[in-house]
């Protein structure tokens, strides 16, 4: 009966890290070029601009070309997001399974806090 719960355990271990890798991997992959905006202006854009000395329209039509690699990202990660998430739940059900009350409702109220600061950033938890 111990071997079996530690196979359990090791299962669940290495189904928890395989899922934070994939994860992280996927998320780092996704994030990688993105930048964030300010004051309208794309800050890659804003380096590329400066080191290249790019004139207006070279500006212009590099930002056109990041917009359009960012939205060609997603579209290449869309049809992988459900079995991502897919992933994600069931890990998260596993490790439900190996803690007790208490930690339960804190493993509930961490996935709140990073499921709320995701859809802060534009992203679903």
């Amino acid at each position: 009966m111990k071997a079996q719960k530690n196979v359990a355990l090791a299962f669940l271990l290495g189904a928890f890290i395989t899922g934070g890798a994939l994860g992280f991997s996927a998320n780092r992959y996704m994030e990688r070029d993105k930048v964030c905006i300010v004051r309208g202006e794309n800050p890659l854009v804003e380096v590329m601009s400066r080191r290249l000395q790019l004139t207006p329209t070279q500006r212009s039509q590099m930002d056109s070309i990041l917009d359009l690699r960012s939205h060609q990202y997603r579209q290449a990660m869309a049809p992988l997001r459900p079995q991502l998430d897919s992933i994600k739940l069931e890990a998260r059900d596993h490790m439900r399974g190996v803690l007790d009350e208490r930690q339960r409702a804190e493993f509930e109220a961490m996935i709140l806090e990073m499921s709320d600061s995701t859809k802060k950033d534009g992203e679903q938890a």
